[in-house]
Order: C-alpha cells, then sequence, then structure tokens
C-alpha cells in the first residue's frame, strides 16, 4: 500500500481497552484496496452484466448477449518505464472477461492477461539491458500500429453485439509520431460530427477504406463511444439553485447521468459517480463548501485537490439504425455510466467504466517489472 494506515491518536487511561481505532476513511480505504487486489485481479463481478445492461433499458434479448469491448493505452515518461502500450478488454453479458493483445489474434482470459503482458515486460526488460531492440518494440508501440489494432478488433473480433469505449486523450493523435501524427483523428471534435455514420480507417495500413453502417463486417457493432475525462470535461455545481443562492454546494449522493440536446446529432452524454461514503462534509472547516475554492494561502484554490466526483462526457457514434432514436442512444450511453459502479471500489466509483478500468491497471500493475517503483 502506497500510504500508510494509522490509528486514530487516543486519549484513553493507562487501565482502558487501548485497542487501535481507524477513521472512517482509512477503513474506506483499506476495504477498497483488498477488494482491488483480490477481486480485479480474476475479474470477478457479483452479479450478471446482463442485468445491468437491462437496467439500462437494453432490450432483453440483446443485453443477454452484449459485448462491452474497451480500448486501453498506457504511455509512460523515460523514468516510470518508457513505454506506449495497448490492449483490449472484453466483458461479456455472463460477467467473463477476456483479453486481447496488440501482437496476438486470440482473446485470452483475463486470469492469464497478467502472465502474459508479465512475460512481455520482462522480455522487454532483458532487451534493454542487453541493448537489444527485439523485442522492446512490443512495449512503445507506434501510433499507426495503435490504430491497426483498433481496426482489427473492430472488423475482425466482435462475434455478438458489441459497444466499443475509446477514450479520445491519446488515440486522437500521435503528436509528431509516424504516420504524420495519426492515430485516429476521427476522434477529434472537429471530424467526430462530419464522421459520425462511418468508421475512417482511410489512413491505416491495411485497411485504407471507410468502413459504412451497412458494411456486413460491422453487423455486430452497435456503436463506438468516445469518452473524454479530467480537464477536457466540465465540472459541475449539483444544482441552479445552489448557484444561484450562493449556498453551500453538494455532491450528488448517487451516481448521476445527464445529456445535452442542443447537438441532436451527436449525442453528448454526462456521467457523474456519487458522492464518496469517505467524504468529509463538505461544509466542515476548514473544507471548503465551494469547488476547487478554499481558504489556504492559494486564494483561487489552484493548489488544492479536486476531491469531487469527475464528470465524464460519452459520445457515441458509428450508431447502429435500430439506435439512433434519442432514448435508444441514452441507454447505449447508459452502459458504459453504470459500469462505473465496482465491485472492486465499494466506498464510491470508479471514473473509468469497468473494462476500461481493468485494462488500464492491468498495464499499470506490470510497471514493476520494468524496474520502475511507480508512484500513483
Amino acid at each position: 500500500m502506497i500510504q500508510p494506515v494509522q490509528p486514530k491518536s487516543s486519549e484513553k487511561e493507562d487501565d482502558e481497552d487501548k485497542s487501535p481505532a481507524y477513521s472512517k476513511q482509512i477503513i474506506g480505504r483499506v476495504m477498497s484496496a483488498v477488494l482491488d487486489g483480490t477481486l480485479r485481479q480474476i475479474g470477478a463481478l457479483y452479479g450478471l452484466p446482463s442485468q445491468v445492461y437491462e437496467q439500462a433499458k437494453i432490450a432483453k434479448e440483446i443485453a443477454q448477449d452484449l459485448d462491452v469491448i474497451a480500448f486501453c493505452r498506457r504511455k509512460t515518461s523515460q523514468n516510470q518505464g518508457d513505454i506506449h502500450y495497448a490492449l483490449a478488454v472484453r466483458l461479456r453479458a455472463t460477467g467473463a472477461v477476456d483479453v486481447l493483445l496488440p501482437d496476438a489474434n486470440d482473446w485470452i482470459p483475463y486470469t492469464q492477461a497478467g502472465i502474459a503482458v508479465g512475460k512481455i515486460f520482462a522480455q522487454a526488460r532483458r532487451d534493454r539491458q542487453e541493448n537489444k531492440k527485439r523485442l522492446q518494440s512490443k512495449i512503445k508501440l507506434s501510433g499507426t500500429e495503435l490504430v491497426q489494432f483498433v481496426a482489427r478488433v473492430v472488423t475482425k473480433h466482435l462475434d455478438r453485439p458489441t459497444i466499443v469505449l475509446i477514450e479520445a486523450e491519446g488515440w486522437r493523435n500521435g503528436r509528431g509520431e509516424d504516420n504524420d501524427g495519426k492515430i485516429w483523428p476521427q476522434l477529434q471534435n472537429e471530424n467526430l460530427l462530419a464522421k459520425r455514420n462511418v468508421l475512417n480507417f482511410c489512413h491505416v495500413p491495411g485497411n485504407t477504406c471507410e468502413y459504412k453502417r451497412d458494411n456486413k463486417q460491422l453487423q455486430n457493432l452497435l456503436a463506438v463511444i468516445r469518452i473524454r475525462t479530467g480537464k477536457e470535461t466540465p465540472q459541475y455545481i449539483t444544482n441552479r439553485e445552489a448557484w444561484n443562492e450562493d449556498c453551500p454546494a453538494r455532491d450528488f449522493q448517487h451516481l448521476s447521468g445527464f445529456y445535452d440536446k442542443s447537438t441532436p446529432e451527436l449525442l453528448h452524454y454526462f456521467s457523474i459517480g456519487r458522492l464518496p461514503k469517505t467524504q468529509k462534509a463538505q461544509d466542515e472547516m476548514p473544507i471548503p463548501e465551494l469547488y476547487k475554492l478554499g481558504f489556504q494561502e492559494d486564494k483561487y484554490g489552484a493548489n488544492i485537490p479536486f476531491k469531487h466526483q469527475q464528470m465524464v462526457e460519452m459520445v457515441p457514434f458509428f450508431v447502429h439504425p435500430d439506435f439512433q432514436t434519442e432514448e435508444a442512444l441514452k441507454a447505449l450511453c447508459r452502459v458504459p455510466h453504470y459500469l462505473r459502479c465496482s465491485p472492486a471500489w465499494s466506498m464510491g466509483n470508479i471514473i473509468l467504466p469497468y473494462p476500461m478500468h481493468l485494462g488500464q491497471k492491468l498495464i499499470e500493475d506490470h510497471l514493476c517489472i520494468l524496474g520502475v517503483n511507480l508512484q500513483i
């Protein structure tokens, strides 16, 4: 565990019970760490994802067979492993979790994927020590290799109704890498609306075309959902009354979803997590009630950590004709929205949907094999 677990100071007399007592925040953090270290390692859930999909208003006959595939990418600096690696995680309606690695042709169970990634990282470390480049390229994928991976998965590895999740960050451009810095420019704001009904892989070696919605290779693809988080998404005040009357603001007590109708051709769905059970009362001094504002030396609050639940933006495109109504689009977005609840994080919500979270952590867990002491 990165942070120490310390009991609360005791002022009891010598003859009283001196068993250590822990704050609710520490108990919650320990509980989440234990669950994360056990359930996440095997990709376990408490129930069937198909039941979650039905709750999201996906038709039962589709929900019982629905796959959710998430593309997960991690790039680190030279002193943190110097990798640019990606993989795909598939969550089946039965709860089975599988992984597809960039240089593999078949899905493997999540429980085996950690071993496979560990071996790749271990061999890359040996190659670095021996100044070889034979396998080092496996953990430093180029922009072209990343988008080839995406194109291959969506055109050749979908055998059931599928929703594909991909982040905008890191996938829409490559910042000076090969292929003119392009990874998947369609994910950029200025291109997404105009190209919302095609998959534009014209720049991808081995594909070089635009896939249209009636392409038989993609009949199982219900939609691709672009995800944005962090600084790329707006943050929020929970209600207009708190804003207008300058009264204490409160986080949402439950996982909450909203959508923007100002661009009807391209639905923007916003997911906000529930208030964590371990968060202190927001009006408790010296904890400020206003977002990113406080009473410390920095009067503008720039150095105060943002502890409120993040807003995550979800934008579906290349949507199957059966899901192009407003209600059906919202149902598609509710799937990753509800998947922000994880059995391995019981005191609040994870930021990324569950299969994407699994993939990100799978890569992160094995960076230490490269000789990296990574502090998160």
